[in-house]
């Protein structure tokens, strides 16, 4: 489970108020936008060859291949 799971079992619950659960909730999610960008400055600071995530995408190439066009459905026997 998460924080953010135990937060909300803890509102259903009633253990805490929902002016407390929006506060830390609030708190919850601006920690996690504060250690997001850290990982992505120190994983910018390490080599390419290194890093656990790739940041750029592989090329991708679009085009119409005639013989794999779908021709609807259902497919007829002259298709």
């Amino acid at each position: 489970m998460t924080t953010s799971n135990y937060m909300d079992m803890a509102k259903l619950k009633g253990y805490i108020t929902e002016k407390v659960y929006l506060e830390f909730r609030g708190r919850y999610k601006e920690c996690i936008r504060m250690l997001n960008g850290l990982e992505k400055t120190l994983e910018r600071k390490i080599p390419e060859r290194e890093r656990r995530w790739q940041l750029a995408e592989e090329l991708a190439v679009y085009g119409v291949n005639d013989e794999t066009l779908f021709q609807g459905w259902p497919l007829t026997p002259d298709t």
